[in-house]
């Protein structure tokens, strides 16, 4: 029966325990690292994306993965938004769908900002609806969405597979636990 307690005991106080310095200076290099090599190979694909990221305010690269089931699906992320008039910051974000489709995939997306109003309001937590539809096999994709107003959205698709239509809701916020001045 103590060891019971001992137990939950340890469970509760790992599960509550929030990252070591060493293990956040290895999960920003993490980011930074996936961050640097998705915009490498979309530039390969398309330099003049290069020109479009030094013009703009600010960018943000997230490695992603969804799943959809029938009606419902979801998904989560986590990246670097490089805010060009202050610091870069971490951050996090949550995909709720509402749709037809089916299917489970990775990607990493580049969104390059049009203006410092719209990194400004990704800094402070942003929600967003959109409507859409993807379709992706493999490192294939095609997507298309309305929202998003304010950014231009680049694909880096990995792997899996999904064919969807759907309404969904986009939650970015930051990383406090990474980053250090929140």
């Amino acid at each position: 029966m103590i060891k019971n307690y001992i137990l939950l005991a340890v469970i509760f106080i790992t599960g509550c325990s929030s990252m070591s310095a060493i293990e956040k200076d290895q999960k920003r290099n993490e980011l930074d690292a996936m961050a640097k090599a998705t915009i490498a190979s979309l530039i390969e694909k398309d330099p003049q994306l290069k020109e479009e990221i030094e013009n703009s305010p600010g960018y943000a690269v997230i490695d992603a993965k969804v799943t959809k089931v029938p009606i419902v699906g979801g998904g989560g992320a986590e990246g670097v938004l490089i805010n060009k008039s202050q610091r870069h910051v971490y951050i996090t974000a949550k995909r709720f769908d509402i749709g037809g489709g089916v299917g489970a995939r990775s990607f990493k997306a580049l969104m390059v900002f049009d203006s410092q109003e719209v990194v400004d309001g990704w800094m402070n937590g942003n929600w967003e609806y959109q409507a859409g539809a993807e379709a992706s096999a493999g490192e294939a994709s095609a997507d298309g969405a309305s929202g998003g107003a304010g950014f231009v959205m680049h694909v880096l698709a990995e792997g899996g597979a999904s064919a969807t239509a759907t309404e969904r809701i986009n939650s970015v916020k930051v990383y406090k636990e990474l980053t250090e001045e929140y």
